[in-house]
């Protein structure tokens, strides 16, 4: 489908304000506090529920585009289809997540020589204390935003942004808002931008190659997957590997 750029953005807005709904409803539900210092706390089931929200935003703005100005049909109109046979996507995503940290390292030490920011994930799942609030944490970055974040960046954007330039510099912009998004959304994100951009080059070229956003939500779900587990268990796999290897355990390993 021949997407513009309006109807693009009703989908953002769709994302960025009902999602700040969200961000309202886990705050009055007690799931996200301001701490005198101006610094927010969000718990578990807080991230969940701003995700689904925003999801939720992303999902009706998509359904009203495709049911007003497209087929009808998301895989026509998006390329959204789930393929049992691209299961590799998910492997293959971790080792994408893997790869793209230890290419970034060097670059992250350069800009960083203190240290990165800490993204605020990382307080959130470290607070994780529940079998409830692990499997919250882990629908949320493993299903609820893969699908999104693909139909969005992947699904419409991209798709518009081929009919503007070259493929090539289709894939490569689309990389770079996806960075940029992620970066306005946390702050703390900054130091995580290349590998971002990274990770969204593969995704796009995926999508394009393939003419379907199945494998891209499987590598984005194999990505996200690698990064709720080792923030989730980064610790104890860690305290292992000392007991085994004497390895000494430091943040900066678990962050990668």
């Amino acid at each position: 489908m021949e997407w513009s750029f309006p109807q693009i953005f009703l989908v953002l807005g769709g994302f960025f304000i009902v999602g700040a709904l969200g961000v309202i409803v886990a705050t009055v539900l007690g799931e996200i506090s301001i701490a005198l210092d101006g610094s927010p706390s969000v718990s578990a089931t807080g991230i969940f529920i701003a995700t689904a929200f925003q999801v939720g935003g992303a999902l009706v703005a998509l359904g009203y585009l495709s049911r007003t100005r497209g087929t009808g049909s998301w895989a026509t109109d998006f390329g959204f289809r789930i393929r049992l046979r691209d299961w590799w996507g998910i492997p293959a995503g971790a080792a994408l997540q893997i790869g793209v940290a230890i290419a970034a390292a060097p670059l992250i030490r350069l800009l960083f020589p203190d240290g990165p920011p800490e993204q605020s994930l990382i307080d959130i799942t470290a607070g994780t204390e529940t079998t409830v609030e692990t499997v919250l944490i882990v629908v949320a970055l493993v299903i609820l935003a893969p699908v999104a974040e693909e139909l969005i960046f992947r699904g419409i954007l991209l798709s518009r942004l081929v009919r503007s330039m070259t493929i090539w510099l289709a894939v490569v912009a689309q990389a770079a808002l996806f960075g940029l998004v992620h970066v306005l959304g946390d702050p703390g994100a900054i130091a995580a931008l290349p590998g971002l951009f990274l990770i969204a080059l593969v995704l796009g070229y995926a999508a394009i190659r393939t003419g379907s956003l199945s494998l891209p939500i499987y590598l984005h779900a194999g990505v996200n997957l690698t990064a709720a587990l080792l923030l989730l268990y980064g610790g104890q796999l860690l305290e292992w590997l000392d007991e085994i290897a004497g390895v000494e355990p430091t943040e900066s390993m678990i962050r990668l």
